[in-house]
């Protein structure tokens, strides 16, 4: 596992070192540059003083006693040779300058009155040479000035240079280091605090949030993020405690009525037909029981998402027709009225036990939880994209605040509308509306009633298909 801290510094410290070291680089050739131009403008105007000494008929000044070349590099360094036309030495400036090299092309050049430029290795350096004629001044003088220059004091300065430069990358190398683990360790510093801080968070508590660096702005965003997962973890975890409580009392009851039955019948002998009553009534227990396990795991199959509707083109009208059959059949007591708004229903398709499953969740609910003889109006309609479908009661409704928790397991709402049942009916009818690609709500409905209307698409039909108008 890397350390970030480590490879901030690293990275950073790479960087600056790469980039000095650029630096250093170019101006090392820079004052090489200079340090040569200006050679080449020195020995320009020693070049042109010679010319005029000689044009005025004066004599080039002689340098005495210096024998060493090295010596008189490193003091004058300027080798002055006076030539005639043919190249032939006519005088120079140092007794070390006679077996001075010249270059012939630059020596026409400079017979045609032109300043010619030469490099040349002599001695076992290299010299620069310019070289400048004298017939411009005088007429009908043909000598050419050759004024000399070894580059060896320009290139031990260049190598200076480059060795201040290459002290300096590595001064700034270590400075970079330094500053880069300080850097970094101040960059990872509020990481480390946050983590700190959330790693101190207790299972199980609720209200607990990062503050930590919240009102940096680099680190807002961060600290947000994780708020807003710790607030959605305390919704989780009270409605885990919530739906544990729920269950627990759906569960208790039948379990307590199966023992009251079982520890009655057993008190005393009785004839067959009351232990029948019994088993028969321990029977719908039982039976209850085993809708709270199969709901749970059918729930469970569709949020894992192991349960994918198997959609076939379905005539709505006819599937919405049955449901209302079917719930006419179990709830005599309740009036329902079947609207289909419109000619433009047509077909979808949907996975059939599924939604009919849904169907009579919904249908179920609006019968159990409001008074006998209360009506309940379905009704379906449609567009090229969608069917719509509404169960509406006008029963005893249920507040405002409860209507976004309908829909959430076992969430027990106003008991003025008398649930009875293990509160998952809403919870999967939802979540297959879900694994369809539509949506479910509720709403207050006219009067007091409650409206659930549920959006299934049609499943990806050309336009036009299934839908008329």
């Amino acid at each position: 596992m890397q350390s970030l801290r480590r490879t901030l510094s690293v990275r950073f410290s790479l960087t600056m070192f790469i980039a000095l070291l650029v630096i250093a680089h170019w101006a090392s050739l820079g004052a090489q540059r200079i340090l040569r131009r200006e050679l080449d403008r020195g020995l320009a105007a020693a070049a042109h003083i010679e010319t005029a000494i000689l044009a005025a008929g004066g004599m080039v000044p002689p340098q005495p006693g210096h024998t060493d070349s090295a010596q008189f590099i490193e003091e004058i360094n300027r080798f002055v040779v006076i030539r005639d036309a043919s190249g032939r030495v006519l005088g120079t400036n140092t007794p070390l300058a006679v077996a001075m090299p010249v270059d012939s092309t630059s020596l026409a050049a400079a017979r045609s009155g032109g300043t010619a430029w030469a490099t040349q290795r002599w001695g076992g350096q290299t010299y620069r040479s310019v070289y400048l004629g004298v017939a411009h001044d005088v007429a009908g003088d043909t000598r050419v000035v050759q004024v000399v220059a070894s580059r060896g004091p320009i290139d031990a300065a260049g190598r200076q240079v480059v060795f201040l430069m290459l002290g300096t990358v590595a001064l700034g190398t270590v400075a970079t280091i330094l500053g880069g683990g300080w850097l970094s360790k101040s960059v990872v510093a509020p990481v480390a605090e946050i983590t700190a801080q959330a790693e101190g968070i207790r299972p199980g508590a609720v209200g607990q949030r990062i503050t930590s660096h919240a009102h940096v702005e680099e680190f807002n965003r961060l600290v947000s993020v994780l708020n807003q997962m710790l607030e959605r973890l305390d919704r989780g975890l009270l409605a885990q405690r919530r739906i544990i409580a729920d269950v627990g009392h759906d569960l208790r009851t039948p379990i307590t009525a199966m023992r009251g039955e079982a520890e009655v019948a057993l008190r005393n002998p009785r004839a067959p037909e009351q232990y029948q009553r019994v088993l028969k009534s321990l029977l719908e227990e039982i039976n209850h029981l085993g809708t709270i396990s199969d709901t749970l795991l059918l729930l469970a199959r569709i949020e894992a998402g192991e349960l994918e509707p198997q959609r076939f083109l379905t005539d709505m009208r006819e599937l919405v027709t049955r449901a209302v059959q079917r719930i006419q059949q179990r709830a005599a007591d309740h009036p329902i009225r079947y609207e289909a708004r419109g000619n433009g229903v047509g077909s979808a398709a949907v996975d059939v036990r599924m939604v009919s499953l849904v169907l009579d969740h919904l249908l179920d609910n609006a019968v159990r939880h409001t008074p006998a003889e209360t009506p309940v109006t379905v009704s379906v309609a449609g567009d090229p994209g969608a069917v719509h479908l509404t169960i509406e009661d006008r029963g005893p409704g249920v507040p405002d605040a409860v209507l976004p928790h309908l829909f959430e397991r076992f969430y027990r709402g106003d008991s003025a509308r008398g649930r009875g049942g293990a509160g998952l009916g809403l919870t999967v009818a939802a979540a297959i509306v879900a694994a369809h690609g539509g949506a479910i709500r509720a709403e207050r409905g006219e009067g007091t009633g409650l409206r659930i209307i549920v959006d299934l698409p049609r499943g990806g039909l050309a336009a036009g298909d299934g839908f008329t108008d």
